[in-house]
């Protein structure tokens, strides 16, 4: 009976979600199926719920296969744990008619992860024990029965309630998501990328960027220059840029990672990130470098920091969005700095680090931590003074 089954298919989905954590990823169009998805530092577990009869056996294996090589390829749901565990509860009102009991065996698919597939089809006849068998597999360690049936009429009320609760909290997560992306506008970024262009048309002009005696007229930093005095420099060389390759790729990185910084810590909170990591990561350059250098790469990195500050205060949202080809991206720029020798590494390790430390400053919107916003600071202040004397000396 339609009605009994999806209020047993919502009823199971909202103890799951009510009482062990986890969450609905996805519901079909005709609410007929859910995906809810709960991991931790060992396994990544999915429950796939569906509400449909099959008449044959070998449609329900067809079944299976498309939705596990459907959900290995959301690599949001898999990122996270040692192992996977999917388990797929159909609820039905019959069985198919031949026998398939060999798909109620474990599945064991080739992955890089050990994973797992479990399924049970809770018709009307074997509903309590494929029920007992479904618990019985999961981690979770739980003793909910599906007893208790009430009348028809009073289904109807409880399924009625309970898709517009599920429906309800997954828009509210949806909005959730939505609102720390667009927290704030892109402004600066382009503002940013604007003079860039401009400085570095201007210095072109006049006498050209690879010119190294004109990047040090420009406002270059140079460390015999910082010692007398010009501590400038240490601002003014974030908007020069050596050639034009080197202005491309760094007005690239800063148009994609401006614009997402920007939206989520706001145009305040992004000024302060982009210049106290730049700062930073110019200081420690004039540290570890002797050589003459400019680039926006330091408070570019700074970005960098901000965004793997985002994802320690958001861990779910940031690994389902950017965070593994984030971290990959960071791990590429830093091997490839230690590999090429004309890469500022002082510059953009100290950006990176910067930038973590002035997203802590500032903080994310809405999200306090006064005490160690405090803390934060004055680590910034006297990790950079230590830096800027220990250059001061060397020099």
């Amino acid at each position: 009976m339609y009605i009994t089954e999806q209020y047993l298919l919502l009823r199971t989905i909202n103890h799951f979600v009510e009482k062990l954590s986890y969450q609905i990823v996805y519901v079909s169009k005709n609410r007929d199926e859910y995906i809810l998805h709960k991991h931790d530092r060992k396994v990544s577990q999915i429950i796939r719920l569906k509400r449909q009869t099959f008449d044959w056996s070998n449609h329900l294996k067809q079944d299976i296969e498309q939705r596990i090589s459907a959900i290995l390829r959301q690599k949001s749901l898999i990122k996270k744990g040692k192992s996977i565990q999917m388990h797929f509860v159909y609820v039905s009102d019959l069985a198919p008619v031949d026998d398939f009991d060999s798909l109620k065996n474990t599945i064991k698919v080739k992955q890089s992860k050990p994973t797992f597939v479990n399924m049970y089809y809770l018709d009307q006849k074997n509903r309590q024990d494929e029920w007992q068998r479904f618990i019985s597999n999961m981690e979770d360690g739980h003793d909910y029965l599906l007893t208790d049936i009430p009348s028809v009429e009073e289904q109807e009320k409880q399924t009625m309630y309970l898709e517009q609760k599920m429906s309800a909290k997954l828009f509210q997560k949806q909005k959730e998501i939505q609102q720390i992306f667009s927290y704030g506008k892109t402004r600066l970024t382009f503002l940013l990328i604007f003079i860039n262009l401009v400085i570095f048309s201007l210095l072109e002009l006049n006498g050209g960027s690879t010119n190294v005696r004109n990047l040090i007229d420009w406002g270059a930093k140079f460390n015999p220059k910082i010692v007398e005095g010009e501590w400038w420099r240490i601002i003014s060389s974030m908007f020069l840029h050596i050639g034009p390759f080197h202005l491309f790729m760094n007005m690239i990185a800063l148009y994609y990672l401006g614009d997402l910084t920007e939206k989520i810590y706001g145009t305040k909170r992004f000024f302060m990130i982009y210049f106290l990591a730049g700062i930073f990561g110019s200081v420690a350059s004039f540290a570890t470098n002797d050589s003459v250098s400019a680039g926006a790469s330091g408070a570019i990195f700074g970005l960098f920091g901000a965004l793997l500050f985002f994802g320690i205060h958001y861990k779910d949202i940031f690994f389902k969005t950017m965070g593994l080809n984030l971290i990959i991206v960071i791990g590429i720029n830093i091997v490839f700095g230690l590999t090429v020798p004309q890469i500022d590494n002082g510059a953009h390790i100290g950006g990176l680090i910067g930038g973590l430390m002035a997203s802590q400053i500032v903080h994310l919107p809405n999200k306090k931590a006064r005490v160690l916003q405090t803390v934060a600071l004055f680590t910034f202040l006297i990790v950079m003074s230590m830096m800027f004397l220990y250059g001061l000396n060397n020099a």
